[in-house]
């Protein structure tokens, strides 16, 4: 009776477990600069670059805004649109930006941008309406300081929803060793029993 009960909250334990692992935030921002890694430039320099979307986990397209952040005057996106549509299992969605720093910029001068990213979905008229995460990608661009940066430092940090991802990992892996533990229990009882 009692392996029975045992047998019956580990099986509970798994399902939440699989339950939880579908409301898993799907949606991942690659950044090429960050706070511990910011831009520098030089006066009247202009750098593209791109912001890379991803949906590698769960099971549903994503549509996602992307909206500007900080100082205006040196930031734009090159695309036209900024409603990225971002299928399930891609991970190269572009979203490509700008920074022109003025000419008359001086060497230490420094402005704080970056991109507010949030998962949206179509309401019935056609307007968009948040339903989703918000992630904000930020970051320092600073004027004629070139500095080396540890390799170290240029490893990228992981987001919160990867942190999730591992907890659910460990989670489903307990509840396995659980079960092995178990089986095997269950076996030495029957042999015994023999």
């Amino acid at each position: 009776m009692k392996k029975q009960k045992t047998l019956g909250i580990l099986g509970i334990f798994l399902l939440l477990i699989v339950i939880f692992s579908f409301n898993v935030n799907s949606v991942g921002i690659s950044a090429p600069y960050w706070d511990d890694n910011p831009l520098y430039v030089q006066p009247g320099e202009t750098k593209e670059f791109t912001y890379l979307l991803q949906n590698v986990i769960g099971n549903q397209d994503v549509k996602i805004k992307a909206e500007l952040e900080g100082d205006p005057s040196i930031i734009k996106f090159l695309d036209q649109n900024n409603l990225y549509d971002v299928p399930f299992g891609k991970n190269d969605i572009p979203v490509k930006v700008e920074i022109k720093v003025p000419q008359d910029s001086k060497p230490g001068q420094e402005w704080q941008v970056g991109v507010r990213f949030t998962t949206t979905s179509a309401s019935t008229n056609g307007n968009q309406v948040t339903i989703g995460t918000t992630y904000s990608k930020g970051f320092k661009v600073i004027v004629n300081e070139l500095k080396i940066v540890p390799i170290a430092q240029n490893i990228k940090k992981g987001s919160s929803s990867n942190f999730l991802i591992y907890i659910i990992l460990a989670l489903i892996l307990v509840g396995v060793m659980l079960i092995i533990y178990y089986s095997r229990k269950k076996k030495e009882n029957i042999n015994k029993n023999e």
